[in-house]
């Protein structure tokens, strides 16, 4: 909306809902607080005096409502409206679904500060008595439902031009944001105002008639005034109520009726906050989801229709394409199966070089075995030689040594026999020394028994002495003979262990050749072995990789004849596909005929 339309919208809502209030609540307030305070004619004119005088002063209340709604308004046009996110455009679409019901506090401060103000100015005039200061306080039962109700479906009426625009139209809302004033309840408040202002007017009327609390001027005129004016405002506020339940039908009818021609291009304006208005919520989504629906069967359709052009021009292509490599296969398979044969006799080639190269290893490993068997002989035996040296020095050591010692001991017994032969030599002296003693001793008689005891023992001793000196001489001349013979023969077993010393020196030499060639061996065997088996690795590739190219060629073989088949199957497929498009092709394009019955 524009400025003007803005000003134009806010003037017919503030003159409109002014024009209900002076036109119909206002005459009608008035009427009844004359009838009903038994007003004289000249009281008659001060109500209407202090009623014009409130009437005017309370402008001030639609003046504020005038600017807020006009605030409000401005809010959507195109240029400001354009600028705003999606959640402020659609906080303003629901400001302006709520303002009918926020209207509804404007006439109430209204109202509620005209009547006291009404009233207070009409009473500076005179006095009023009971009965004409009552009908003031029954006055908002009389007005209020009819002037809020009136109110709300006038307001609704203008704010749905606002809502039709092209900006608040199509904007989308969730249900649960928008307030909802159902059917029932419009229709609930509208008879409710309709009975309460027929029912408060006449019925207090009634009453004050029938218990004479006041006298009635003209009841009979009065009264049927009344009714006209009771009927004025029930006719006026039940065309509103119908006026805006017959808009909002009308907006529904003309979407049913422009989807029943498959018209999709506009969506339902929510105009209302009643079940109509939350169903056009649902309508739209409806809408707005076939929408998609049809504008991607309408895209899908018009690709298919391609696709499928183009997928039958491939396929003759494709056709001509499969005979040729039809051919090429069999060609191909004919020389795939000589290929075959020669690798399969090249296979049985390489596994009789692969069987000889196993056995020629498996012989070079036994002989790298008894050579290392030699060469660790021959190392024991070296080790053992050297110990034999060892032994055989400590040995000639030893038999040195002994000689030594039998030398010494040949000397010890010469010494000994010497020794012996002057002891023997004491002993026959000692003899003569007893004998001598014994017979100085027969001679001194009894003073020299004691002393012939004594030189008895000694001449005994020197016997003993004797004897014993010839063994151990005897002894000594045995030990003498035998040291001599046995230095004999341990100067013989030396110079045996000096030969055998010689022998085993020379076959240490010996056994250290034998093994520096031993070990030669085992170098040139190991070289020779791992030379095997590099070949029968070797051979064992071959082995497989003939296998494996054999295997290749047959799978190979195969694999062509195979294609072959699915060359000619596919071939035929290809036809197949080739006149489905061509059906593809018509279907697609009577479902674009048929979709283009809506319109997006």
């Amino acid at each position: 909306m524009n400025e003007a339309k803005i000003k134009s919208l806010c003037w017919r809502l503030t003159i409109g809902l002014e024009l209900l209030t002076a036109v119909l609540a206002v005459p009608t307030a008035v009427l009844f607080i004359i009838i009903a305070g038994v007003y004289s004619f000249e009281k008659s004119i001060l109500v209407v005096i202090g009623a014009t005088i409130a009437l005017f002063t309370s402008y001030i209340i639609p003046t504020i409502r005038f600017l807020k709604f006009q605030k409000l308004l401005r809010t959507t046009i195109p240029n400001t409206f354009s600028n705003k996110s999606l959640l402020e455009k659609q906080k303003i679409k629901r400001q302006l679904l709520e303002f009918p019901k926020r209207n509804l506090g404007y006439f109430l401060v209204q109202w509620s500060f005209g009547i006291p103000l009404a009233a207070f100015v009409t009473f500076q005039f005179f006095t009023p008595t009971i009965v004409e200061y009552l009908p003031y306080f029954i006055l908002p039962i009389l007005i209020y439902p009819v002037l809020g109700v009136s109110h709300f479906f006038l307001s609704e009426l203008l704010v749905s031009e606002v809502l039709i625009t092209k900006e608040l139209k199509d904007l989308p809302l969730e249900s649960e944001t928008i307030p909802k004033v159902g059917i029932y309840a419009r229709i609930f408040f509208t008879m409710s105002a309709v009975f309460t202002m027929t029912l408060t007017a006449l019925g207090y009327l009634l009453l004050v008639e029938v218990t004479k609390f006041a006298q009635l001027q003209n009841a009979e005129v009065t009264l049927v005034l009344m009714a006209v004016f009771i009927t004025v405002n029930i006719f006026v506020l039940t065309s509103l109520f119908v006026k805006a339940m017959k808009f909002n039908t009308i907006q529904m009818a003309n979407r049913y009726k422009e989807l029943a021609i498959g018209d999709l291009r506009e969506s339902v304006p929510i105009i209302s906050t009643d079940e109509l208005g939350h169903g056009s919520i649902f309508l739209n989504s409806f809408i707005h989801s076939i929408r998609k629906i049809t504008s991607v069967v309408i895209e899908e359709s018009d690709k298919l229709n391609a696709d499928a052009k183009v997928i039958a021009t491939q396929t003759q292509g494709l056709t001509q394409a499969m005979m040729e490599q039809a051919s090429s296969s069999e060609e191909m398979s004919a020389g795939v199966e000589e290929m075959s044969a020669s690798i399969r006799s090249t296979a049985f080639g390489a596994k009789k070089q692969n069987d000889i190269t196993k056995e020629a290893k498996d012989l070079v490993i036994g002989m790298e075995s008894s050579i290392i068997s030699i060469h660790d002989m021959m190392s024991l035996t070296e080790s053992e030689t050297k110990q034999m040296e060892e032994e055989t020095k400590l040995g000639q050591t030893a038999l040195h040594s002994t000689l030594s010692a039998m030398s010494e001991i040949e000397t010890s017994v010469d010494h000994t026999s010497n020794v012996i032969q002057v002891i023997g030599e004491i002993s026959d002296k000692i003899g003569l020394l007893s004998l001598n003693a014994s017979i100085e001793a027969a001679r001194a008689g009894d003073a020299g028994r004691g002393f012939a005891v004594v030189a008895s023992e000694i001449s005994k001793l020197g016997e003993q002495t004797l004897s014993n000196t010839k063994r151990i001489l005897e002894a000594v001349s045995k030990a003498s003979a035998s040291t001599k013979s046995g230095r004999l023969a341990v100067s013989n077993t030396e110079k045996t262990f000096t030969q055998i010393g010689k022998s085993v020196n020379t076959t240490i030499e010996l056994i250290k050749q034998s093994s520096e060639m031993t070990k030669k061996q085992l170098e040139l065997v190991k070289n020779v072995k791992d030379s095997f088996e590099k070949l029968t690795i070797s051979a064992m590739e071959i082995e497989q990789n003939t296998n494996e190219q054999a295997s290749t060629s047959e799978e190979l073989a195969k694999s062509i004849a195979t294609i072959t088949e699915g060359t000619e199957y596919l071939n035929q497929f290809v036809n197949d596909i080739d006149k489905l498009c061509v059906a593809l092709s018509g279907k697609a394009a009577n479902l674009r005929k048929t979709v283009d019955f809506f319109k997006i």
